[in-house]
């Protein structure tokens, strides 16, 4: 600012005539200091000290509003957008709020002043992002008072500045920018805003603060971090896996405080919790698997992926019932997906009656014809993946695809949560178009309205119209195969849409199709090397031309010089006639034919045998349920069941010969599918059979009334083939020889039958036991 003005600059100043001559007389009358001007024209300078109080006042603000702003402090951002903190908007002469704020978290901790404020205050806070909501305005706040006075002092000084600053703020006369801050700059700590005047001993603490870095500028919080005596007490009691309510824990804690311990109020224990974060305070109440629901996580992206990289495969039970392709009674198949990762695209699938390790080798079979071999296949720790069929070093199907295996840690499906939520978008969304849908998005009234339809069908028509027939289901779920990879995914990159030109996800589909593109191609399998190439195989040894499998014995004369080797024998799970056999180097020897069978005259399958383990298990857990009865009959009444008269020896004979047939048939979910498939066909092929040479046929009503059996026995209608036998076995004088007949030929028709059979006969005798 300067300290000399001329007369022409004096002229019609606030305070100062208008002419130059009345200057120059009021100044030589009132002996203004005044010194020679330099430069051309000459003549006098007079002091700005000399001037009237007015005419200083004008000359200094308007020396002010020539001053330039000054680079504001970097101060690390808290969270989102500052000018919500500071609500202001600085005019050109002014650093705008915004300014305040730069993106280097690290600035101040950087700056050796903070280093001097943090080795003073070891307990203040590290970094500005440490800061508290209203601690952080507080700062800024002051930071742009300070940097005012800053500015002001290149022109006025120190001490001049923050007068001027002062008599600013108590006149009323600050920019309205910086009269706003002055309420939060002295408002209390967290409290509402203080008041709207300055101190001249507050601005040179605040100018101390500062000197110790940006940091120091922020109140200190005053919140007291103190734990209750009563806590510990109520986080036992709280923190169980049953999940207590707060009311019942504060009910049992006065039993475990110590004595002199008063209990909190509901309130008070409710505040605390509060206070606590959510995953301390779920702690306990919640287990480790759950609990890593509240944790954070990682996202995996799968920018820098290929088509083909990962297969990821899991199973699901479909939500709604479906006809059973055998017995046609509702049941739930088994769905087995495998998704390419990169693409999202459903690449294979395969629906089994139950699940099984087959399903998962048949989904992995479709998907490498379909999209190729992957490089990773990746899956839980279930057995259908992690068995010898996958796994074996020499015969496994894996190590002959070269593909590699990875796990997820188990209980830890968040890790396969592409596989994990396309469940939903395919086969949860396509079951909800089925009017036998069970999930828990069905109505509870419907679905039992359901329920009852269906199984009212099969009791009067052997059917029901509700019922998707296995040969369509089939159909039904490719279509939905085809449909989800064709809709837009939310995990995969935008595109503008060809049709409408409105931005979307590419489909599944689509993005495999870029890749193609691009010049990937897909490590497909070749048709002459797919069968061979996904057939499962076992190492068996051979013996004088013979090798065995599954009990069945096949024969080659090529084996003759290969005796007593380790072989491995290839086998089409659904046909026992003959084996492919093959050296360690996995080069093939023969084709050995089905020879002689120890077990059954004809050859048994893969598929056979796993079919009987199946019916063995489902007849072992009967055995434990009516166990289970009898335990709960006894614990009600005080004693066990009344009990019939001992067997005979010969009812005992027979009893053990159908239980000891009943122990060679062995549980094996894995191969149901295909077996009640194959078993399927064989009964449509006989029933056709049946049409074009006619069978006996059981007696109407009407003729069994007409028949020799003793008149006295009543004949009902049959609605089944079980409860003719039933009849039969109640009155066997009754039978006529063309009921016996009848019966005979619904035996050799229908294996369901005599397992109903069995069953009831070996209940019987546990009765009689």
């Amino acid at each position: 600012m300067k300290s000399w003005y001329s007369v022409a600059e004096l002229a019609g100043l606030p305070g100062l005539p208008q002419t130059e001559r009345a200057i120059q007389l009021r100044a030589k009358r009132e002996n203004w200091k005044h010194q020679p001007r330099p430069g051309r024209g000459g003549g006098k300078e007079y002091a700005l000290k000399s001037l009237p109080k007015i005419t200083q006042d004008h000359l200094l603000q308007v020396a002010i509003a020539q001053v330039p702003a000054l680079a504001a402090p970097v101060v690390a951002p808290l969270s989102g957008d500052v000018t919500q903190l500071v609500p202001v908007s600085a005019p050109d002469h002014l650093p705008a709020a915004g300014s305040l704020v730069a993106a280097n978290p690290t600035a101040i901790s950087a700056d050796p002043l903070a280093d001097r404020h943090l080795a003073t205050n070891p307990n203040a806070p590290r970094d500005v992002t440490e800061l508290k909501d209203w601690q952080r305005r507080r700062m800024e706040a002051r930071l742009a008072l300070l940097q005012e006075i800053d500015r002001l002092g290149t022109v006025l000084g120190l001490e001049k500045s923050i007068k001027t600053l002062v008599n600013q703020a108590d006149l009323g006369q600050l920019p309205p920018e910086l009269a706003a801050m002055l309420g939060v700059a002295n408002a209390k700590s967290g409290g509402a805003d203080g008041e709207r005047t300055l101190s001249r001993r507050t601005l040179y603490r605040w100018l101390a603060d500062r000197a110790q870095g940006y940091l120091a500028l922020a109140p200190k919080s005053t919140e007291r971090q103190r734990v209750p005596a009563w806590a510990p007490a109520l986080l036992q009691l709280y923190q169980r896996p049953t999940k207590p309510s707060l009311a019942w824990a504060l009910g049992e804690l006065p039993q475990h405080l110590p004595e002199g311990t008063a209990a909190p109020s509901y309130w008070a224990a409710s505040r605390f919790l509060k206070k606590l974060g959510s995953v301390e305070r779920e702690r306990g109440r919640l287990g480790t698997r759950d609990l890593r629901n509240l944790q954070p996580f990682r996202r995996r992206s799968t920018r820098e992926m290929w088509p083909g990289d990962v297969y990821t495969m899991d199973g699901h039970t479909f939500d709604a019932e479906i006809r059973h392709p055998v017995h046609g009674r509702p049941f739930r198949p088994e769905i087995t997906s495998c998704l390419d990762v990169c693409t999202r695209r459903s690449v294979g699938w395969s629906i089994a009656l139950a699940e099984s390790g087959w399903a998962v080798l048949d989904a992995l079979r479709h998907a490498c014809l379909v999209g190729g071999i992957p490089a990773i296949f990746y899956v839980d720790n279930g057995s259908g993946y992690c068995n010898a069929l996958m796994d074996d070093a020499a015969v496994g199907l894996l190590a002959r695809l070269s593909i590699t295996k990875a796990t997820s840690i188990p209980y830890n499906s968040q890790a396969r949560g592409i596989i994990e939520r396309s469940h939903q978008s395919l086969w949860i969304r396509a079951a909800k178009t089925l009017p036998t849908y069970l999930g828990d998005a069905m109505d509870k009234q419907a679905r039992d309205k359901v329920y009852r339809l269906t199984r009212k069908d099969i009791r009067e028509q052997g059917a029901s119209p509700l019922l998707m027939p296995w040969r369509e289901f089939l159909g039904w779920a490719e279509a939905n195969a085809r449909a989800y990879n064709a809709r837009p995914h939310r995990g995969l990159p935008k595109i503008h849409d060809a049709q409408t030109g409105k931005v979307r996800h590419q489909s599944p589909d689509e993005a495999w199709a870029a890749a193609i593109a691009e010049g990937w191609e897909p490590a497909t399998v070749l048709p002459d090397e797919a069968n061979d190439l996904f057939r499962p195989y076992q190492v068996r040894k051979t013996t004088r031309g013979e090798v065995s499998l599954f009990g069945n014995t096949y024969f080659s004369t090529l084996l003759a010089e290969h005796t007593g080797d380790l072989v491995q024998v290839g086998y089409d799970i659904h046909d026992a006639d003959r084996v492919w056999v093959r050296d360690r180097n996995h080069r093939l020897i023969c084709v050995a034919d089905f020879e002689a069978n120890k077990s059954s005259y004809f050859p048994v399958t893969a598929i056979d045998e796993a079919a009987a383990r199946r019916a063995k298990g489902r007849l072992s857990r009967l055995d434990r349920q009516i166990d289970e009865i009898e335990a709960e009959h006894a614990g009600l009444t005080g004693a066990r069941l009344p009990q019939p008269a001992p067997a005979t020896a010969e009812e005992e004979a027979a009893t053990a010969e159908m239980l000891e047939r009943a122990r060679q048939w062995q549980a094996d979910d894995e191969a149901l599918a295909q077996a009640e498939e194959l078993a399927q066909q064989e009964a449509t092929q006989q029933a056709l059979a049946r049409l074009e040479t006619p069978s006996p046929q059981p007696l109407s009503q009407g003729e069994r009334g007409l028949s020799d059996s003793p008149a006295s026995i009543a004949r009902p209608d049959f609605q089944t083939d079980y409860d003719l036998w039933l009849w039969m076995d109640a009155h066997p004088e009754a039978a006529t020889e063309q009921d016996r007949l009848y019966l005979e030929q619904a035996l050799a028709d229908s294996p369901a039958l005599q397992i109903q059979i069995e069953a009831e006969q070996d209940q019987r005798a546990r009765r009689r036991r």
